[in-house]
């Protein structure tokens, strides 16, 4: 905080006995003014005339700051206490007053000396033209009203300077007040902090993306090799199947040749079946004959026993013959059963290859709509494949484009930093500019208040920067609220109608803590316990916008 003491200039710059002593001015030198001024008095609105004529001829029309009226009103008051001669506090106010106006009109002191100048010339000239006065006593009133105008000029001259100063200080105050409402440095190297760690993590996951991608594509494109190989695999399984298709109807074919023929063996093994009867019959009729031949035979005694051999041979045939056809029979009977079961066999194998062969063929459509499948998803696993090379090829361009977002985010955030730094300098240099005014100007209550709106805004300013690593603070230099400024004065020696005040009673706890919380942010800083400097910081502000609030209503109030 500012510890320096204003000066207070005002009560020497209003106190008339100083400047009487200092101008060499009299009570005869009053007397002889007061003697001057029936002469004067009836030529009012010619020195009115003098002083409007000169600044209407030097000052552009469109651009003239002050109207013949206002003029009047100031040359009529200024030539009015003049005549009276009554040089006490009331006429160096008067006068001071007079300088103020013309700051604040924006004429120049070197315009003012001129007018001046022009002015008192012309008085003296007006004396001058008396007849009936003696020439000593015209230079005495002469001499007298140079002296008297001489003071006007110094005290209206300086009214004007320190007014000037203060429109310059006030000026300066604004600049500040503007430069210290800059507080969006805090965010924005915060939110650079925020996009460059964004973007760190925007090329991590890019990167992870690119690595997804060339996955995918690889595997795409093994996909779409495997596919190849998986459609030439169900061409030949398709080949082989119609193959075998094709075997299995000529096997059809066979099966239906063999049936054809065994029921042709069926038919063949009853024809046999019918002569093997016969032969049962014959074998049964010569059995018969034999039998009969034999008792023939007996009954011819010796003569028949040859023939009864043969009856006997006969008949043993027959029987032999006979036991071989039932046996015939019985193979034949068999063979017919093992025929037709054949038969059977092989009808029933014929209807199941017929099937087969149905749904093999229901099968090789379905293989052509697997390849057609297959060769779509080929198609497919090709166009991601080029698609995820396109992607590959995007997502390292974001990547690149990211990557220099990154850098450009760290060369803005230190742009940023810089910028901070440069707004802190210029703060500074305006604020030692702006105390360079404080021992040429007179402050009253006001201009106290004012300057003490600067001072904590200004350090409030500097503790904010000190947050962002760009101001440099001593917590052992940090001053009490009562050796600041402000403290100074409202500590000091004050008028009963101030410090009864109710808004004045107000601003001592606010700006006790603004100074509190300020030692404690500056503390903890140096301490490396940002989050809680932080936290200062903001009661800082909130008990800093509770000491401005205050000021300005006391500042509209005295």
């Amino acid at each position: 905080m500012h510890t320096k003491t204003i000066p207070n200039k005002a009560k020497q710059l209003e106190n008339s006995a100083i400047h009487k002593k200092l101008m060499g001015i009299t009570e005869e030198t009053l007397d002889l003014v007061r003697q001057a001024a029936p002469i004067l008095s009836s030529h009012k609105q010619e020195c009115i005339s003098v002083v409007y004529n000169y600044l209407e001829s030097i000052t552009d029309q469109n651009k003239q700051s002050i109207s013949q009226q206002q003029l009047e009103t100031i040359v009529a008051e200024y030539v009015e206490e003049l005549l009276k001669a009554t040089v006490d506090d009331n006429y160096v106010r008067s006068r001071i007053e007079i300088g103020k106006q013309l700051s604040q009109l924006h004429i120049t002191v070197e315009q003012y000396i001129v007018v001046h100048h022009l002015l008192t010339h012309h008085i003296i000239s007006l004396l001058l033209e008396q007849p009936r006065r003696k020439q000593k006593q015209t230079i005495l009133l002469s001499l007298a009203i140079q002296k008297l105008t001489a003071l006007d000029q110094q005290l209206i001259v300086q009214a004007h300077i320190e007014e000037t100063f203060k429109s310059f200080l006030g000026q300066i105050s604004e600049l500040l007040h503007g430069v210290t409402t800059l507080d969006s440095t805090e965010q924005l190297i915060n939110q650079m902090e925020s996009i460059v760690e964004e973007s760190h993590n925007v090329t991590s996951a890019t990167e992870e993306v690119s690595a997804s991608v060339n996955e995918v594509a690889e595997h795409a494109t093994k996909v779409a090799e495997e596919t190849d190989e998986a459609v030439v695999s169900v061409n030949k399984s398709k080949q082989v199947i119609h193959g075998a298709l094709e075997d299995m109807n000529q096997m059809g074919e066979v099966y239906k040749e063999v049936a054809s023929q065994i029921r042709s063996l069926n038919e063949e093994i009853k024809q046999t079946h019918s002569f093997v009867n016969v032969i049962e019959d014959i074998t049964e009729q010569t059995s018969l004959l034999a039998l009969n031949a034999s008792i023939e035979a007996a009954r011819a005694g010796e003569h028949g026993k040859g023939f009864s051999v043969v009856a006997q041979e006969v008949r043993k045939l027959a029987e032999h013959t006979k036991e071989q056809t039932i046996q015939i029979k019985q193979n034949m009977e068999s063979l017919q059963q093992v025929a037709s079961d054949v038969t059977t066999e092989m009808d029933n194998t014929e209807t199941r290859m017929q099937l087969t062969v149905s749904e093999s063929q229901a099968g090789e459509q379905e293989l052509e709509h697997i390849i057609a499948a297959i060769q779509a998803i080929n198609g497919s696993t090709s166009q991601i494949a080029a698609m995820t090379e396109e992607q590959t090829s995007a997502v390292t361009e974001i990547a690149d484009r990211n990557a220099a977002m990154f850098d450009m985010g760290n060369a803005t955030q230190d742009v940023a930093k810089e910028t901070a730094k440069i707004i802190l300098e210029l703060s500074k240099q305006m604020d030692a500019y702006r105390l360079t005014f404080f021992d040429s100007i007179r402050f009253h209550a006001k201009d106290i208040l004012k300057a003490a709106k600067t001072d904590h805004l200004l350090w409030k300013w500097r503790v904010y920067n000190m947050l962002l690593d760009l101001e440099e603070i001593d917590s052992n230099q940090v001053a009490s609220h009562k050796a600041c400024r402000l403290g100074e004065w409202y500590y000091g020696n004050l008028p009963s109608y101030l410090k009864e005040n109710s808004i004045f009673q107000q601003l001592e706890e606010p700006h006790r803590l603004v100074h509190h919380y300020a030692k404690l942010a500056v503390q903890s800083y140096e301490q490396g316990e940002r989050t809680e400097a932080k936290s200062y910081f903001k009661q800082l502000a909130t008990a800093s916008d509770e000491v401005l609030r205050l000021l300005t209503q006391l500042e509209q109030a005295i």
